[in-house]
């Protein structure tokens, strides 16, 4: 019986981690669809940041910029809003605990 509830708690926690990182990886999904930094970087500012990183701008290294933002912004967006999504479960858990 010992070994079962063992098992137990551990598949619980294997559920809940995968269920942590699914949730992430959605989101960070969605982000990523839903951010569009050509939008609010100007094609000027891309090529400064060609010219920076590689020496020179042209067809292939302009859009860096657009990219390594695009992926930053969606990663920082997917993290806290996870973080949100579980404080709220935890908080919403608790007070339903509380008043049954």
């Amino acid at each position: 019986m010992a070994l079962f509830c063992k098992n137990k708690i551990y598949m619980a926690t294997l559920v809940r981690r995968a269920a942590k990182t699914l949730l992430f990886v959605a989101l960070f999904c969605v982000f990523a669809c839903v951010i569009d930094t050509s939008r609010f970087i100007s094609l000027d500012a891309a090529n400064a940041f060609a010219s920076w990183l590689h020496g020179s701008a042209n067809q292939e290294n302009h859009d860096e910029l657009w990219f390594f933002t695009d992926i930053t912004l969606s990663l920082l967006c997917a993290a806290v809003t996870t973080r949100l999504v579980i404080l709220i479960c935890r908080k919403a858990r608790g007070i339903s605990q509380r008043s049954a």
